[in-house]
C-alpha cells in the first residue's frame, strides 16, 4: 500500500465492506458494488452515469429504475460514516429507511422516488413538509389519495353489501390487487401500502400517520386466522369480529358469512402474513386497550388480497 492509499478514508480503499447492518438489513459493497441484503433476497444498486437514477436489480435480472433518486455508492459511503442523507422530496434517510425504501421498490419497474417513498406513508420526516411537491390534480370531492387508482384497490359490491350489513363491526378491509411486482412478504407489504393509502386518508389529509417500512410480517396458516377468540391470548380476527366493544356481538354464522363473501372460492388456498402494529397512529388506542390486529390475506383463485385491519378503544 503505498502513502496515498494509506491516507484514504477505508471505504475508499476497501473494495469490499458493510456500511450498514442490523437484524433485518445488510447494506455492502463487493468488488466495488453497492448491494442491499435482506433475508434471502439480494439487490445490486447501480446508477444512471448522466442522471440521479437509482437501478435496483434483483436475483432473476428483473430491474427497477427509481427516477430523482441516490447515487448508490455515495448513499453508502454516507451511511459508513453515520450520516444521513436526503432525497429530492426533502425526506432525511437514515440507513434502515434507505433499506425499506430499496426493499419496496424492488420489482416495480420505471418509476419516480415519490412512487417509492409511499412506504413512508405521510413522509412525517420530511424537513420541509410545506414544500412537498404539487401532486396531481383531483377531481373535486375525490376520496383517492394520490397513486392509488381504481386498479389497485377494487370495489367489489358483493362484498360491500354484506359488511354494509354488521355496521358496528369494528374491523377495516380492504380489498387489493395482485400487481405482480413482488412476491411472498414483500407483495404483501405491498398490498398493506395500498391499503393504507385508501383507509388512512379522507381525501384532503392524512388521518392517521404510518410507516409500513417498520412493519414486520410473518406467515400464518389459515386455521391461525379463523380460530376461536382466546381471551388468553388478546384480540384475534374471529373474536375482534364477533366480540365488538362497542354495540351488537354477533355469530359465528355471522363471521362465516363475511369470510364466505370475502372469500368466495373458499379458504383452502389462502396465503396470510400477520403483522407488527407499532408502525401507525391507528393502532395506538387500541394497544392501550382493547386490542389490535393486522392481516393480509392473499386469495391465488381471485388474483387479490383482503388486508383486515383493527383497532378500538373505549
Amino acid at each position: 500500500m503505498n502513502d496515498q492509499q494509506s491516507n484514504m478514508p477505508p471505504w475508499k480503499r476497501l473494495d469490499s465492506a458493510v456500511a450498514y447492518s442490523d437484524d433485518r438489513y445488510t447494506l455492502c459493497k463487493e468488488d466495488g458494488v453497492s448491494y442491499l441484503l435482506s433475508g434471502r433476497k439480494r439487490y445490486r444498486l447501480t446508477c444512471h452515469p448522466y442522471e440521479p437514477c437509482l437501478y435496483i436489480t434483483d436475483e432473476n435480472g428483473d430491474r427497477t429504475a427509481v427516477h430523482n433518486a441516490f447515487d448508490p455508492a455515495d448513499a453508502l459511503e454516507s451511511f459508513y460514516k453515520r450520516r444521513q442523507i436526503r432525497s429530492i422530496t426533502g425526506r432525511e434517510y437514515s440507513a434502515q429507511d434507505f433499506c425499506r425504501m430499496v426493499e419496496y421498490a424492488a420489482g416495480m419497474g420505471n418509476i419516480n422516488i415519490d412512487d417509492a417513498e409511499r412506504v413512508f406513508g405521510d413522509r412525517i420526516n420530511k424537513c420541509n413538509p410545506e414544500k412537498e411537491p404539487q401532486k396531481e390534480n383531483k377531481p373535486s370531492g375525490s376520496d383517492k389519495p394520490p397513486g392509488v387508482g381504481a386498479g389497485r384497490v377494487i370495489e367489489d359490491p358483493c362484498a360491500a353489501d354484506v359488511l354494509a350489513q354488521y355496521p358496528d363491526i369494528v374491523i377495516d378491509y380492504c380489498i387489493v390487487k395482485n400487481e405482480h411486482i413482488a412476491d411472498g412478504c414483500s407483495a404483501h407489504r405491498h398490498a398493506l401500502v395500498r391499503a393504507c393509502r385508501k383507509l388512512f386518508y379522507d381525501g384532503r389529509e392524512v388521518i392517521w400517520r404510518y410507516d409500513c417500512g417498520k412493519a414486520e410480517g410473518k406467515q400464518i396458516g389459515t386455521a391461525g386466522l379463523f380460530a376461536a377468540p382466546d381471551r388468553k391470548r388478546g384480540v384475534n380476527y374471529r373474536g375482534a369480529f364477533c366480540y365488538p366493544p362497542h354495540g351488537a356481538w354477533y355469530t359465528d354464522e355471522d363471521f362465516t358469512r363475511v369470510n364466505a363473501a370475502l372469500f368466495p372460492n373458499g379458504t383452502a388456498a389462502l396465503e396470510v402474513y400477520e403483522w407488527t402494529t407499532d408502525w401507525s397512529e391507528y393502532f395506538e388506542d387500541g394497544r392501550e386497550w382493547w386490542g389490535v390486529l393486522c392481516y393480509t390475506v392473499y386469495d391465488p383463485t381471485l388474483d387479490r388480497f383482503v388486508v383486515i385491519l383493527a383497532s378500538a378503544t373505549d
